[in-house]
């Protein structure tokens, strides 16, 4: 990922800021996280709005729970970063990482995996062909919605924000670190990553009524945000997320990065999990009291993972 794009970031929605580290000189990208809950109560909303003015003062990230994946430490990295000084020493550090954190003041939680399906194919159909006959008559029912709805990229501001609109309406019931307006996130992301940002939408009678995100990094392609109407067809799901697997393919990336959440789901499509931690450093006392407990008391999620693909 290139920095500039985030540094210019201004025009729509801060972003974060930039400190460069005088020992590894690695541009490091600090936000602090905003916890959004679309539809609590006004007594939620302002308890809320107190537990994201604590964590403002309090939480710094290195990189940025709105980008998932795309900055991920490893304890080597987070070694001398936890003594840089132009990191804040009063609030406590998170990052995500590769690997439990086993450092002085380091605490880590595994967080739900990233879904990577590995891209070995030329071409959709070959990627279809893999596949077992069950998981593939599933793909063929997918793609068929192509024939009842119109697939197309989407580029202009007004149908960006009709896509914000559906994103904040699938999160509706969801506690999740964006910003509480969503309506510049899209907008501000295509402002940053340019060509390399790609929003898929799909209409029904020339209405918006799902989408979704990706973005190119390095060799990857990560998909980012999904969003649809309550009373979406069957399948939509499914059948944009093959858009990006189709879209991965065609661009040769070497893995495609479906993101986290749905696991079961997402390895139906090929996909394998790929372990990752939210670790979080702090000097604080209550903080490491606190965070001490809650390692002892968490338990990751369980998940049952399909094998769609024949075996070789």
């Amino acid at each position: 990922m290139k920095a500039s794009h985030l540094e210019s970031s201004s025009k729509s929605l801060k972003f974060g800021e930039f400190l460069t580290h005088p020992d590894t000189k690695e541009l490091l990208l600090l936000t602090s996280p905003t916890i959004r809950k679309a539809n609590a109560s006004l007594l939620k909303r302002r308890g809320l709005g107190f537990i994201n003015a604590m964590v403002k003062m309090k939480v710094q990230v290195l990189g940025s729970f709105w980008l998932p994946g795309l900055h991920i430490y490893s304890a080597s990295s987070l070694k001398s970063m936890s003594s840089f000084t132009g990191l804040s020493q009063k609030k406590m550090l998170v990052a995500t990482t590769h690997e439990n954190i086993e450092l002085d003041n380091w605490y880590s939680l595994k967080g739900d995996p990233f879904m990577i399906v590995e891209n070995k194919w030329e071409t959709l159909e070959e990627y279809a062909a893999s596949m077992k006959k069950k998981y593939r008559a599933r793909f063929k029912k997918a793609r068929l919605l192509k024939k009842e709805l119109e697939f197309k990229g989407i580029t202009s501001h007004a149908d960006l924000q009709k896509c914000c609109e559906l994103l904040a309406d699938t999160l509706e019931s969801k506690v999740v670190a964006l910003p509480a307006d969503l309506s510049a996130l899209l907008t501000g992301f295509k402002e940053w990553f340019g060509d390399d940002y790609q929003v898929i939408g799909a209409l029904s009678k020339g209405e918006i009524i799902g989408f979704i995100a990706f973005i190119k990094t390095y060799n990857a392609l990560r998909a980012m945000h999904y969003g649809a109407i309550e009373d979406a067809p069957d399948g939509l799901y499914s059948a944009l997320m093959y858009e990006v697997i189709h879209n991965g393919i065609l661009l040769g990336v070497k893995e495609i990065n479906l993101g986290r959440t749905a696991t079961e789901i997402k390895s139906t499509y090929g996909a394998v999990p790929r372990d990752n931690y939210f670790s979080f450093h702090t000097k604080n006392p209550l903080m490491k009291l606190a965070l001490s407990i809650a390692k002892k008391r968490y338990k990751p999620k369980e998940y049952i993972l399909r094998s769609p693909f024949q075996l070789d």
